[in-house]
Order: structure tokens, then sequence, then C-alpha cells
């Protein structure tokens, strides 16, 4: 790439669809979801936590800079295709904030076409994840008794692929983290969507409840995994986790 400011969305670069951030941009921080509910005869409200995070909207203003053999329309469609055709959660990554990747969404319907026409510049409105990540490359292949080191201050949501067969259970220090009943050849457990799947089947009835949490966590620090049962790989994708 160049020195100029940049942002990747759903694997494609700002930069090769010709457009470059204007200025720096600020990180927005997430609210707690937190009720204020009035009380009878108590002064001021009650505080409720719900315990999660908002999302929050990021907008990023961009400028264009089209080669000569490209008309404002064309390039205005292939943007819109871009961030359109697709929408959902995806990554989003960028150039001033290399250790993190974040989690975003693009869906508001904007007319790009006439904003670029007439400034050259637009402003694209993403939804974030009240979180980031620590980009990851390949699932990491575990061994029995691993230690898993998460430097962050939050838990994180990891994503599993549990090859074996029959009865299978992992531990995270001793402790039992994650039990599995009947699998057949493998199982994936995601923590973050919290469901279990072989392939594109739910296999949700093979985790046991009996575990709190029901999904597996990472806790800060270590976290050393265990396994027993007829197990021939475990794979993980540790998703290190801080507040946006």
């Amino acid at each position: 790439m160049t020195n100029q400011v940049w942002f990747e969305y759903n694997g494609v670069n700002s930069l090769d669809m010709y457009m470059r951030i204007v200025y720096d941009i600020s990180y927005p921080s997430p609210e707690s979801d937190i009720e204020f509910v009035e009380v009878l005869g108590k002064d001021g409200e009650l505080a409720v936590d719900n315990k999660r995070l908002k999302g929050v909207l990021f907008p990023i203003p961009v400028v264009i800079n089209l080669p000569d053999n490209m008309s404002v329309d064309d390039a205005a469609t292939k943007i819109s295709e871009w961030l359109r055709n697709d929408v959902g959660w995806h990554k989003l990554r960028f150039s001033g904030s290399p250790d993190y990747e974040y989690v975003a969404i693009c869906h508001e319907q904007f007319n790009i076409q006439e904003t670029l026409k007439q400034y050259g510049r637009t402003v694209i409105n993403f939804r974030l994840k009240p979180y980031k990540f620590r980009p990851e490359g390949s699932a990491l292949a575990l061994e029995n008794g691993e230690t898993l080191y998460n430097p962050e201050k939050r838990v994180s949501k990891p994503y599993l692929r549990v090859t074996g067969t029959g009865d299978i259970t992992l531990r995270n220090n001793g402790a039992d983290w994650l039990i599995l009943r009947s699998v057949d050849e493998y199982i994936e457990v995601d923590s973050e969507a919290m469901s279990a799947f072989k392939g594109n089947r739910p296999a949700n009835n093979k985790v046991i409840s009996t575990v709190r949490p029901l999904f597996p966590l990472l806790n800060p620090g270590e976290n050393r995994i265990t396994w027993s049962g007829n197990v021939t790989n475990v794979e993980i994708e540790t998703r290190w986790e801080a507040i946006t």
C-alpha cells in the first residue's frame, strides 16, 4: 500500500477502490446498556445494568481519487456493490490501528453517486460491535496441556474444532470447560455465536449443559487446556478481545 490512510472492509482495501480516509478518525467507545428506573418513594432513579455494551456508529469520511480512464459513475457503482451486496457483519481494519480488527456492518442507504459527483467525497457509516480483536492467522493446533495466555482484560469467546469420537471432556486450568457427548469425527463450537455444529448441521445437543458457562471462554491471563477421551486434534481461534 502507500502511506495514505485506508480502511479494509470484507477483505477489500479502500485504496483499491480509489478511496482514502480524509483525515484522522477517532475511535468511539461503546456505551453500557443501563436502564434508569424511577421507584416510588426513592429519590433519583435506580440504575439497572443489563451487563452488555451497545454497538456504536462509526462514520468514515473519505475522498475519491480516480484514474483518468475511470468515470465517477463507474467508480460509485463499484463502491456501492462492494459495501451493499453482502450486507452482514464483516472484519474492518484501519491503517492507523494495525494491532486490532473490528467487526462492522454497512447497512445504511446512501446515494454515494451524488455526493461523489458533487464533492468528490462522502461519509460511509458503519455500525461497530463494541469490541475489537487482535488479528489472528490460521487456527492454532493445540497440544494437550498447552497454556494459552490472554493478554487482554476481557474474556474471549473462542472458536474450536475438536476432532475425535465418542465422549470428550476439555478442561481449563483443571476445571471442566467443554463436555461433548457422542462426537462423530469432529464438532465445531463457536462461543461467540453460542452454537455447535458439524458441517451445516446443528450439534448443540452434543454439548453437555451442566458446564457453566455453556460455551467455553478464555479468561485474562493463563488458560491451560487439557482433555480426555478419544481426541486426535483440537484447533482454536482465540479471538483475544478488547473494548472498542
